[in-house]
């Protein structure tokens, strides 16, 4: 699909010097800014034109783009890419601010029993239709906010089901709207109730993550990466 995008006010530039990326203390650096320029995107999603929109359409007739976007006084800037989400879930703890404008910190909260245990409890009960649901209007209100890649994690599971339920949604999602998704296992996000440390690492390595790896194998959905959460009361050694 070809785009032009015309008479935008502003058009943002990361890399200004033909660089693939940017990172570290060249962040810093003041980005390149274009004033009251259009762009063009070829089939390929690349881009082959910035510039006056009449030079342009010299070249190019606008009749010839399958899409076409005014920003007229609009600012364009490059997607953002979300590195960290838990966005797969279900339930809600609006209820533990009042703890922590009391003092709470997140783990006095988790050892109270809320936290990433009160939100297991809810995403293990809720069908895998409903956390779809649930995730799909996520998704579309970072969408809205410019977000064009996410890396999605499980991890309110902690149990060999609701993990792979849990990657299946965000496997299904990668097909039913525009953000690029990468998916991630989080099997050792919390240490389950009644369980320890030695024990939950043991089911993550014996049962969990054989079971994702079968899952993959049979083509029934794409992983990543594999994050653990390393923390005191968590995951510590």
């Amino acid at each position: 699909m070809s785009l032009l995008i015309k008479n935008a006010k502003q058009i943002v530039a990361i890399c200004a010097n033909n660089e693939k990326f940017l990172a570290s203390q060249q962040l810093s650096a003041s980005f390149l800014v274009y004033q009251n320029v259009s762009l063009a995107v070829d089939r390929d999603g690349k881009i082959t034109y910035l510039g006056q929109l009449d030079d342009l359409i010299n070249q190019i007739p606008e009749s010839e783009f399958d899409v076409v976007i005014d920003a007229f006084d609009k600012c364009v800037i490059p997607g953002l890419v979300d590195a960290h989400t838990h966005a797969v879930w279900a339930g809600d703890r609006v209820h533990e601010f009042a703890m922590k404008l009391k003092g709470a910190s997140y783990m006095d909260i988790h050892k109270a029993g809320g936290g990433i245990g009160f939100t297991v409890n809810k995403t293990q009960e809720a069908t895998e239709e409903e956390l779809l649901e649930l995730y799909l209007k996520r998704l579309n209100l970072m969408l809205k906010n410019g977000t064009t890649l996410v890396e999605s994690k499980s991890g309110y599971g902690l149990e060999t089901g609701t993990e792979l339920k849990m990657l299946q949604v965000i496997e299904k999602a990668k097909s039913m709207q525009p953000i690029d998704i990468s998916s991630t296992f989080c099997g050792a996000h919390s240490v389950p109730k009644g369980s320890n440390e030695t024990e939950a690492t043991m089911d993550v390595i014996n049962n969990q993550i054989p079971a994702v790896v079968d899952c993959i194998k049979k083509g029934e959905m794409t992983v990543d990466n594999i994050d653990v959460f390393c923390e005191k009361g968590v995951f510590e050694n």
